[in-house]
């Protein structure tokens, strides 16, 4: 079997990676500080896969999963690059997918018919992308925030970083200076009573800059831009700012003026965390609309039959939670087979849905008691 390392987005893995069995490893990192221990936990789980694969699909040949996997585990310095609380890697021996999770996860090594995707699931829906833009009077920056990490994005040359660069002998109010005079307020120093031109130039250094950044990363990427800065740098560029990506909700009311890289990240946390929030208001939100329409299921056997059918809009399961039992073609659920003591139906009922056009999420445990529910497309029959 002729193996590819090299690294596929999600879907083009799961569109192009067909057949079974599949390894999933998931390892916590947060804990892991050198290379050791990462390789150390990395060839334990793989050494677990080995053996469920030994018991579970006794006939498959391990040796493509090997040589995916080992590679890893014994230069892990790609995966030690990545960034967040995890790792995950998937392969069904002729192709690996691997991506650093944001969201913290079980150290586990499964080996399924189908890919165990919940835990990429989970990280997937709570995971916040934004590009950053922080304004002083004079100067821009430009961060990306991936999850819980932000990078600042080099500007090349001809870039607007500052009014001067921008403006240039277009000046109208000569040389400025700006001096932050704490939350909310900012002067102006130029050379004689300039504010006035000082006000005009701004503006039109923000135009500039708007126009920069809306052609050459937010219409590119389709990524939301975020403001930082303060409370009248933000208004006026609100008022020249013609990128329809630009945030109409999510702010950072700060002087960005001297912070560090580390200052800026934790400042934007609260973004993060009304995220999370949010993420999970909306999910709790269409549960209920589903109880009081009558598009809403508890009951195993029944979400089972609806997945198979197509009914299911959207999959809600706890996170962590599992039900060992396997879901084959026929609607039918196996629980006596090795495979199915080593399957989370669960996973199962996510593909069953994801392959009929439906969405799954995932919730805590202290906002969803049950191990799975299913919001319908249609009313319940009674």
């Amino acid at each position: 079997m002729v193996t590819d390392t090299t690294q596929p987005t999600l879907q083009h893995f799961l569109t192009t990676a067909t057949t079974g069995p599949f390894v999933a490893i998931y390892l916590n990192r947060e804990a892991m500080t050198d290379r050791d221990q990462l390789r150390l936990q990395l060839r334990h789980l793989i050494d677990h896969a080995e053996a469920v694969m030994a018991e579970t699909w006794p006939d498959t040949d391990w040796s493509p999963y090997a040589s995916q996997l080992t590679s890893l585990a014994q230069d892990p310095a790609e995966l030690m690059a990545l960034t967040g609380a995890a790792l995950g890697v998937l392969t069904n021996g002729e192709q690996r997918y691997w991506q650093g999770l944001e969201y913290p996860v079980v150290d586990t090594a499964m080996v399924t018919a189908t890919p165990q995707l919940l835990p990429l699931i989970l990280d997937a829906q709570n995971r916040l992308e934004f590009d950053l833009l922080t304004l002083n009077a004079d100067s821009i920056a430009l961060y990306r925030n991936q999850g819980d990490e932000l990078v600042p994005l080099h500007l090349p040359a001809g870039a607007p970083v500052t009014l001067e660069q921008a403006l240039g002998s277009e000046l109208r109010g000569g040389s400025v200076n700006t001096v932050g005079q704490g939350a909310g307020r900012v002067s102006y120093h130029g050379h004689g009573d300039q504010s006035s031109e000082a006000e005009i130039d701004q503006r039109r250094y923000y135009q500039a800059v708007d126009d920069y950044v809306t052609t050459h990363f937010s219409n590119l990427a389709d990524r939301r831009l975020v403001l930082f800065g303060l409370p009248q740098n933000i208004a006026l560029f609100r008022e020249v700012s013609r990128n329809p990506h630009l945030s109409g909700s999510m702010q950072v009311e700060m002087s960005p003026s001297n912070l560090t890289l580390a200052e800026l990240d934790a400042a934007i946390d609260v973004l993060r965390e009304h995220n999370g929030t949010n993420v999970r208001n909306r999910i709790l939100a269409t549960i209920d609309g589903a109880k009081s329409g009558g598009r809403y299921l508890d009951d195993l056997g029944a979400i089972i039959s609806a997945s198979q059918s197509g009914a299911v809009e959207r999959l809600v399961i706890r996170n962590g939670a599992r039900i060992n039992g396997r879901l084959q073609g026929d609607g039918t659920v196996d629980t006596d087979s090795a495979q199915a003591k080593h399957n989370n139906l669960l996973t199962d009922l996510a593909d069953a849905t994801l392959a009929r056009g439906g969405k799954v999420r995932v919730l805590e445990a202290d906002s969803l008691a049950e191990p799975v529910v299913a919001v319908l497309r249609y009313r319940v029959a009674e």
